[in-house]
């Protein structure tokens, strides 16, 4: 429930306008200025068209447009799906198999898929390896990681009912003569703390399936499509119609003129983040603006550009606190960098190395150009298992199956190392000096950098950035190896904030009716950060929420 502030402006809004103007004045946003009060009066269905409760929009895309009038044909629906990405398809499938009347609608020609596994709080393939998920530690982890600014019946909602909504999806990868592989590239370390589960599936070619990575949203679509949910392609939504404070549909742009689509169980908004929308970027989310977003690996052009969180705003709904929280990995160049050493640009160490990997590409983001390079000897391969047991992680560990020999680690990543160097984002050198020379940066800094890091390392103790002393492995015998890091944006996790029942909330914090969100146009199931110590969460919550939440509509 949103608490009001003096003046009757809400918490929510009062941060958002903070935030926001701060961007504003600091970038100097070009398109995006703040709309003045006469752009601002557009309302729709009576209610505030900003999406603030002050009435006032910051932002142009936070005006609502004039409604659609010209609607060119009419389709009636129960559930009313937007977007078909993993949420949206898991929601479709989840609605059809109990005989509810679905229709999706997506503004590209096909469902969505990225990534490469989801995560889950439990599984039966977790169960056949003896995994158990340590709550308590994974719950408080992910409260902490989020700045204790995350809603806890969300999260706890995802935790109790994991188990279930995963075994569904694993069973429809079974039936294709699919199986999953339980990673163990997870952290030991007490105070990045993270838990087993992170499921990579493996499908047959047989089973003619088309993905590349993971196959969740495919599995989805075709299981939706059986059960008879209609999918729309090539029909972008544009905007949601209102009864009253009711929403019972939207309105999308085809090649044959617009479409209204009526729904009398519910709308639900799964149209991904706002990655691929600069500007909104800058806004929301300005820390990822400058280096994260530009290196996306997940945003096709044109495609996740915010549209259900506009819709949404138009409609009344609000956003959660700003800014909006970033999944940003450490990955636009190499998949290797572990515990080493750490320098910038200009060859000097900035942070301590063993942390999570929103923590290092936070602190590398600082850094001159957004990139840093990881440094280590020829006793990597040895550094690197001495390690594992008491840290771990993405980019740290392989792709590796649970319980596999810790050994495993190093040889996958001796192969990808040369790969690294051929495509210019690594190098490898007999001496420190010629080493520097290939980053381009002073030798001479770069060497008493070096020096200094390997006097802590022989005297077992960091005393600048009190790394631990298992991490602290010295560069001295050759050859030696920089491999360039830097952050790539994911995702931006956050977006509407909702209750329990995904329910999109209003400026008083109550439910909309009609008005649904999930996937990553819903918020406050992070904030600040993306937590990693439940790996692959972000999809994990999309089954799970559009399993529960396609149940429940078609049951209602």
């Amino acid at each position: 429930m949103t608490k009001s502030l003096k003046g009757g402006l809400s918490r929510r809004a009062f941060l958002g306008l903070g935030a926001t103007a701060a961007v504003a004045a600091g970038a100097g946003l070009a398109g995006c200025a703040p709309a003045t009060s006469a752009d601002s009066g557009a309302k729709t269905s009576g209610e505030d068209a900003s999406g603030t409760a002050s009435g006032e929009a910051r932002y142009a895309w936070e005006v609502a447009p004039e409604p659609i009038t010209d609607i060119a044909s009419t389709v009636d629906t129960d559930i009313l799906v937007i977007g078909a990405g993993l949420a949206g398809c898991a929601c479709a499938a989840a609605a059809a198999e109990k005989g509810g009347k679905v229709t999706v609608v997506e503004k590209t020609s096909s469902w969505n898929g990225r990534g490469g596994g989801f995560g889950a709080i439990n599984s039966h393939y977790m169960d056949e390896l003896g995994i158990k998920v340590d709550k308590v530690n994974a719950k408080q982890h992910w409260i902490a990681q989020c700045a204790s600014r995350a809603n806890e019946d969300l999260i706890t909602k995802f935790f109790n009912n994991s188990e279930e909504a995963s075994n569904w999806l694993l069973a429809k990868a079974e039936a294709v003569g699919g199986t999953a592989m339980v990673g163990a590239f997870y952290s030991h370390d007490d105070v990045y703390a993270e838990q087993p589960g992170y499921h990579m599936l493996t499908i047959p070619e047989e089973a003619g399936l088309t993905s590349t990575g993971f196959a969740g949203a495919e599995l989805c679509y075709n299981d939706a499509v059986k059960d008879g949910a209609e999918f729309v392609f090539d029909s972008p939504a544009v905007q949601l119609v209102k009864e009253g404070a009711r929403v019972v549909g939207c309105i999308c742009e085809t090649g044959d003129g617009y479409v209204q689509y009526n729904a009398s169980k519910g709308v639900v908004l799964c149209t991904g983040d706002i990655g691929g929308d600069a500007e909104m970027v800058k806004a929301y989310a300005p820390i990822c603006a400058e280096y994260g977003q530009p290196r996306s690996q997940y945003t096709p052009v044109g495609v996740n550009t915010g549209d259900g969180h506009k819709m949404g705003m138009w409609a009344g709904a609000q956003l959660q606190d700003l800014p909006l929280p970033t999944m940003m990995h450490p990955q636009a160049f190499c998949w290797f960098h572990g515990p080493f050493l750490f320098v910038n640009d200009n060859g000097e160490r900035f942070m301590c190395e063993d942390t999570w990997v929103q923590g290092k590409s936070l602190a590398i983001n600082r850094q001159p150009n957004g990139e840093a390079w990881s440094i280590f000897d020829a006793n990597w391969q040895t550094d690197l298992v001495n390690g594992l047991p008491y840290g771990g992680g993405m980019f740290w560990d392989s792709f590796r199956p649970y319980g596999s020999d810790l050994e495993l680690a190093p040889q996958y990543f001796e192969t990808q190392i040369p790969a690294y160097i051929e495509a210019g984002n690594a190098y490898q050198a007999d001496t420190l000096d010629e080493l520097a020379e290939k980053i381009g940066c002073d030798a001479d800094t770069f060497k008493a950098t070096v020096e200094r890091y390997n006097g802590m390392c022989e005297a077992g103790e960091d005393t600048d950035y009190y790394k631990k002393p298992v991490f602290l492995t010295p560069v001295k015998e050759g050859p030696f190896y920089a491999l360039k890091v830097g952050p790539a944006l994911l995702a931006i996790p956050g977006g509407l904030s909702t209750n329990v029942d995904f329910q999109c909330l209003d400026a008083e914090g109550q439910p909309i009716e009609g008005l649904y969100a999930l996937g990553n146009v819903m918020g406050d199931i992070c904030a600040v950060d993306y937590p990693i110590n439940v790996a692959g969460n972000s999809h994990g919550r999309c089954i799970t929420y559009g399993y529960l939440l396609g149940h429940e509509l078609a049951e209602a």
